[in-house]
């Protein structure tokens, strides 16, 4: 009969398109050992559960899961932002953020919820700390947004592939259900030839300011909150952008 973790190694292996012989190969096994722990005829030991994750590409969060199914401890740790271990790293996300001033910066955790953002950030689109992206896609967004269409239907790409990476989180489905619903018949707007990334292009005194995203995040991390953590840094995408965002945060009160 199979076991929680054999139930949860196939469905791992499935969505991650693997046979049991390819995930066999990638583990260091053999397909025969892979198919008695889907069953449950084995069990595994930690370093055999910790190949397995590492196999299947899980995120932290879910080889801790994929072990406690097991029966046994996690692996990685999860603490808090104001931990001693941690408090080091924080700090480097904070000197991150007010570095890329004056221009955007923010940091989202797993869910997408915002945990601190720089004064580029509070200029360019007001948003309560603790509101994720959709809370904010679906309010101020909307009023400064040329194209919120464009930026709702990629932050649904993206969020699919992150609901597709993690597995089974009822926070992440749920706002993929949101998103999902907010954009219930509309059809995605054609992508442009005249740019080699989609900007986000905002309103602002008569004028359209365009940005370009990236992400920065901690490699080789055995942190489970460190390895969740994204900065997303804003940067003109023309230079007309980059003197009118200046000129924009220069005439802000202090």
């Amino acid at each position: 009969m199979s076991t929680p973790f054999g139930q949860a190694l196939r469905r791992w292996r499935r969505q991650r398109g693997l046979s049991q012989l390819e995930l066999a190969l990638q583990a260091c096994t053999s397909p025969r050992h892979v198919s008695f722990l889907e069953t449950g005829r084995s069990r595994p030991g930690d370093a055999m559960v910790l190949r397995l994750a590492e196999a299947l590409d899980l995120p932290l969060r879910e080889r801790n899961d994929l072990l406690r199914q097991a029966g046994f401890a996690p692996a990685y740790p999860e603490r808090g932002l104001e931990a001693a271990a941690v408090a080091p790293y924080w700090d480097i996300v904070q000197r991150m953020i007010a570095q890329h001033e004056p221009f955007p910066a923010f940091v989202v955790d797993r869910w997408w919820e915002i945990l601190a953002t720089n004064q580029g950030a509070a200029a360019l689109l007001p948003a309560e700390e603790d509101a994720d992206f959709v809370d904010i896609l679906d309010g101020p967004m909307r009023q400064v947004l040329e194209n919120w269409l464009e930026i709702a239907w990629f932050g649904l790409y993206r969020l699919r592939r992150e609901v597709a990476a993690a597995g089974p989180d009822e926070r992440l489905g749920a706002m993929l259900a949101r998103l999902e619903a907010m954009l219930a018949g509309t059809i995605p707007p054609p992508i442009s030839p005249d740019s080699p990334t989609v900007c986000v292009r905002v309103r602002a005194g008569g004028r359209t300011l365009r940005f370009v995203s990236t992400i920065a995040r901690f490699g080789s991390c055995v942190d489970v909150t460190l390895s969740e953590l994204r900065v997303e840094l804003m940067y003109p995408a023309d230079d007309e952008t980059d003197a009118l965002f200046r000129a924009m945060i220069r005439t802000q009160p202090a």
